[in-house]
């Protein structure tokens, strides 16, 4: 998921964390909470915002990530 903020604006991601693990148990599915990211790109990540809870344990929040897809793919 993605979220732009403008300057002193309130970041939503946690409503949107919940709605997909909302969506995903009514669905039959897990989100898996280790291997769950946060990444904070841009002049946001001077204001950090709170920290976005999965289930109730807290997403760690990272300063780089691999991003992995399947070949053949793009």
């Amino acid at each position: 998921m993605t979220e732009i903020l403008r300057q002193s604006q309130v970041s939503c991601m946690q409503s949107f964390v919940d709605k997909l693990v909302q969506q995903s148990t009514e669905a039959g599915m897990i989100v898996n909470g280790r291997k769950t990211k946060e990444m904070l790109i841009g002049t946001v990540a001077r204001d950090r915002p709170p920290s976005v809870t999965l289930s109730g344990a807290p997403v760690d929040r990272v300063t780089s990530f691999k991003l992995l897809f399947a070949a053949g793919q793009t």
